[in-house]
């Protein structure tokens, strides 16, 4: 039986135990869109031991929360535990019974939080609301590491537009593949391998029709018995020129593929691709192609909260050039393409994104043969 603890907290201890629920979160990471994908841990302490009562994480499609999961599995033992939670319970009610007061229902004595509910209609009344329960309440604990796992919920909150990560294989000469004939890997088995994991993790990926066409790709998850946690498959296609025969098309009745073309596109083209099972989303246009700003808008209103872009370069500059870019990540192979290559970002992007301040480098690994090199936006 754990025995209540609610003084003397040891802030190692509590770091220690808030990593696991950091952890145990992301194990849904792309499957909880649009809510955050959160861990709970309901913890009791036997000697300054602690036991582990109880797990939640937020379930598919965001219910249940995580921390009406944990207090599910916990049973009557939660009563006088530590919850280790990664973002403020919510105080208002889903499912018909709000995160707070089933804490508090509970008997729970203390509550750690990794940050503050980013939501401007909830911040701070969770912990307001435990406290005047007598509940004694932590917050800030990992809470850079909480914000890395919670991007896509706060980027869409904070700007309207989902959480975006590029992602880059370049060669030694700074390619990303041919311009034409067969299509080239350019990275190893390594490296494709965490890319399986980012597709897993993201709730969408995106590439421009160009990809599309040059390429064909299925863009799902490739690591046998995941592939139902494949991403939403989104194309850039101004025209609707995205041929029914293709990969992507082929596979949308399995995976959701959804194109977001312009409202200019023909109506032939469009109404062949809906026919064929793809979502088809108009939006307007920019310089040169669909607005990308406009269509990150559209991607957070259904949904969307982690983004992740696959290419190609037009698309990866656009991106990059609009200040829309909130991570990247780069594996450089030391294969070369050659003079018939694709440059991977025109006018020396590349080279900027290693250099700008707007970018910090948190990462690096080597995968295989190839370096993997991770950014995230810093201004």
């Amino acid at each position: 039986m754990a025995t209540e603890r609610t003084a003397s907290a040891d802030p190692e201890m509590d770091r220690r135990l808030m990593a696991v629920a950091l952890r145990l979160g992301r194990r849904n990471l792309g499957s909880t869109a649009p809510a955050p994908a959160v861990g709970t841990l309901i913890v009791g302490f036997e000697a300054d031991v602690p036991v582990i009562l109880g797990r939640g994480l937020t379930g598919v499609g965001g219910s249940p929360h995580a921390e009406i999961a944990a207090l599910a599995a916990t049973g009557a033992e939660a009563r006088g535990s530590t919850v280790y939670t990664t973002m403020e319970p919510s105080p208002d009610p889903v499912d018909g019974v709000s995160d707070v007061e089933a804490l508090i229902q509970a008997g729970v004595a203390r509550v750690v939080t990794a940050m503050e509910n980013p939501n401007p209609r909830l911040v701070g009344r969770g912990h307001a609301q435990l406290r005047d329960a007598g509940i004694s309440v932590t917050t800030g604990m990992l809470a850079d590491e909480a914000r890395r796992l919670h991007a896509g919920y706060i980027s869409v909150l904070a700007a309207g537009r989902p959480h975006v990560t590029l992602k880059l294989a370049v060669s030694a000469d700074g390619m990303i593949g041919r311009v034409a004939g067969e299509r080239m890997l350019v990275s190893g088995r390594e490296a494709f391998a965490r890319l399986q994991t980012m597709r897993i993790e993201a709730d969408a990926t995106l590439i421009g029709i160009g990809t599309a066409q040059v390429d064909d790709p299925s863009l799902t998850v490739r690591v046998p018995g995941l592939r139902a946690h494949s991403p939403i498959r989104i194309v850039l296609d101004t025209q609707a020129r995205l041929s029914p025969s293709s990969s992507l098309v082929k596979g949308a009745a399995d995976t959701p593929l959804w194109l977001v073309t312009s409202s200019e596109a023909p109506i032939a083209n469009r109404e062949r691709l809906l026919a064929a099972g793809v979502d088809v989303l108009p939006v307007g246009t920019g310089s040169g192609g669909v607005d990308i700003e406009a269509a990150l808008r559209l991607l957070a209103e259904r949904g969307v909260t982690r983004l992740l872009v696959e290419g190609g370069a037009k698309v990866s500059a656009s991106l990059l050039h609009r200040g829309l870019l909130d991570e990247v990540v780069l594996f450089h192979a030391p294969v070369v393409v050659g003079p018939d290559g694709v440059r991977a970002l025109a006018g020396g992007a590349l080279s900027a994104i290693e250099r700008s301040p707007r970018f910090r480098r948190v990462e690096e690994a080597r995968l295989g043969e190839d370096r993997m090199v991770r950014y995230e936006r810093s201004v």
